[in-house]
């Protein structure tokens, strides 16, 4: 039919579809440009309602996406061609997804899927990536995951990178929740990659949650809350929806990294849930019972987790993942024995460890069935291009190209990352602190926001190194510099500035605000008894504080009030900590 042959290959449609996996606002636009088109046959005009009707399943209400749908049925007719046929099915199945009817979408989508063949390879993918994730929010592991696989071959056959990204992350992430973490990390790690090179905040965000989790999965934490600083909590505003805040993620790896006040501060907000996503609840109370037992509450966590055991022993639809039964079973173990219960402690370990037990086999089968499925669509593929072996060569060639270019592409951010770190001290160093530095005034620029700048000089650190030699200076300077990492929130900037300098940058503070917290690490620090050649030594800082001024100060100027005032204090007496406040009224 001819109306079917142009809507197939018809390159607005592709990238409007695209667009709604890597930006949901660019999308609406795109489809709403080609639903506005006069000139455009019904049957384009219906496809692009239905795909403002995909994206509003998603981000919006189900009352805007049923108009939307309304429309596009009605513009459709009774005869639609075959891929406005299958998309609007597509978009029902979605629908039901959405109302919590997880059988009767996956009934849909399966129904769907079968006719992949027939169907343009973005549009199948589309289904075959949903389906997958219904399968696994239904526990069916094996489903999913052949469904997974099968998302990622179309996606990558339709060569649209946001398609490649988004499977990539939804396969990564159902592995990891299958515990085979070393491949989930390796397709979360390209995830986030490829997320990068397009620009797209949301695939980044969901790309490096899942990520961050992995990470802590695998007793990764230093790396978890690095991953969570650079790719999650500058990404993420404060009017996104619920959906990108990725609370849970970011407050498991403060955490792991023993930041209970700032991973507490996120679990305050309110848990997103919904009947796109799998099961969340679980991990969110193993969290709070975990912060429970680190402020030595260990009944209130208890209870908690009991509380929630029982929730899950009721059962529904929606199956919660094993991994989070297992934290939850721990959680709960730790704190019967902090409240004087061994005999419970035990049974509840128990439990956890025969739950690990099975998780581990399924991880093992998982990694079976995903060496099996991956042979049998190479199988598939080549079948399907055994008439174009030439071509298939040309492809494989230009596969192991792009595989090349991703690796030198990998190194080349492996280098960069090496180039903003100083190689003494482990902090990032100058050259990171006006990158980042500038993104934040930018950022607080937007929002409203204040910064204050804290300038810190070793306090006659020459000295040391004449007295006791340069090694225990560099242990003076790594001593110090883990101290102030230690003290630094999660969306502060701390660095190394050169020598025995280093900068603090500390978003919604004043000067008197960081003064105070330093005055606190200059007691920390002087605290710190050092082994020289001959005798115990201590050491101190000096240090200035400045506010920054707003639109009209730069980073550099705002650095400068700062030095002006780590001038003043050394100048009153050194191991003191000064406001550009006080730097300016104290006489000259």
């Amino acid at each position: 039919m001819p109306v079917a042959t142009s809507l197939d290959r018809d390159d607005e449609l592709d990238a409007a579809l695209a667009a709604g996996l890597a930006d949901g606002v660019e999308a609406l636009c795109r489809a709403q440009a080609i639903a506005d088109d006069d000139a455009a046959a019904p049957a384009r005009r219906a496809c692009a309602w239905a795909l403002g009707a995909l994206v509003q399943y998603r981000d919006a209400t189900v009352d805007d996406a049923d108009a939307s749908l309304s429309r596009a049925l009605l513009m459709a007719g009774p005869a639609p061609p075959p891929r406005l046929r299958d998309l609007l099915e597509h978009v029902q199945a979605q629908r039901t997804r959405r109302l919590g009817q997880l059988t009767e979408s996956q009934e849909r989508l399966l129904a769907l899927h079968r006719r992949a063949d027939r169907r343009p390879d973005a549009d199948a993918y589309l289904t075959a990536a949903a389906l997958g994730i219904v399968e696994s929010m239904l526990g069916r592991a094996e489903a999913a995951l052949d469904a997974l696989y099968q998302a990622l071959h179309l996606a990558r056959r339709t060569g649209l990178d946001s398609l490649v990204v988004n499977a990539l992350s939804n396969l990564g992430s159902y592995e990891s929740d299958l515990y085979n973490l070393e491949d989930a990390q390796l397709l979360l790690e390209e995830a986030v990659a490829g997320a990068c090179r397009l620009e797209s905040r949301r695939l980044r965000i969901f790309a490096a949650g899942n990520l961050v989790q992995c990470l802590c999965l695998r007793g990764e934490p230093v790396r978890a809350l690095a991953v969570a600083r650079e790719h999650l909590i500058p990404q993420i505003r404060e009017d996104d929806p619920p959906a990108l805040q990725r609370d849970d993620e970011i407050a498991m790896a403060l955490l792991a990294n023993g930041l209970i006040d700032e991973a507490d501060a996120l679990l305050a907000r309110e848990l997103y849930s919904g009947a796109l996503t799998n099961e969340l609840a679980t991990a969110r109370v193993t969290l709070i019972g975990k912060i429970r037992l680190a402020r030595d509450d260990p009944a209130g966590a208890l209870a908690m987790c009991l509380e929630r055991r029982v929730v899950l022993a009721a059962g529904g639809e929606q199956v919660s993942l094993p991994i989070d039964q297992v934290e939850l079973l721990r959680t709960a173990s730790s704190a019967a024995a902090a409240v004087g219960d061994p005999a419970q402690a035990h049974a509840l370990l128990q439990e956890a460890f025969a739950l690990y037990e099975d998780l581990l086999g399924r991880a093992a089968r998982s990694r079976r069935l995903s060496l099996q499925i991956a042979h049998r669509l190479r199988q598939a593929e080549w079948e399907r291009d055994s008439a174009r072996q030439m071509a298939t060569a040309l492809e494989g060639l230009n596969a192991s190209l792009r595989a090349e270019a991703e690796e030198n592409e990998r190194l080349k951010r492996q280098l960069m990352a090496h180039a903003l770190e100083d190689p003494l001290t482990g902090l990032p160093n100058r050259r990171h602190l006006f990158e980042a530095g500038a993104r934040l005034l930018m950022a607080q620029r937007r929002r409203g926001g204040s910064v204050a700048a804290a300038l810190i000089d070793l306090d006659h650190f020459k000295q040391v190194n004449d007295r006791h030699g340069h090694d225990a200076g560099d242990t003076v300077l790594r001593r110090f510099a883990a101290l102030l990492q230690r003290q630094t929130r999660a969306g502060d900037i701390a660095c190394r500035y050169g020598g025995e300098e280093f900068v603090l940058l500390m978003a919604d503070a004043s000067a008197a605000q960081a003064a105070q917290r330093l005055r606190l690490l200059l007691v920390q620090f002087r605290a710190i008894v050092f082994e020289g050649r001959a005798s115990a030594y201590t050491s101190a800082f000096s240090a200035g504080t400045a506010t920054w001024l707003g639109d009209h100060e730069t980073l550099e100027g705002l650095l400068q009030r700062a030095d002006a005032a780590l001038y003043a204090a050394k100048a009153a007496g050194r191991a003191r900590v000064m406001m550009a406040d006080e730097a300016a009224a104290a006489p000259g």
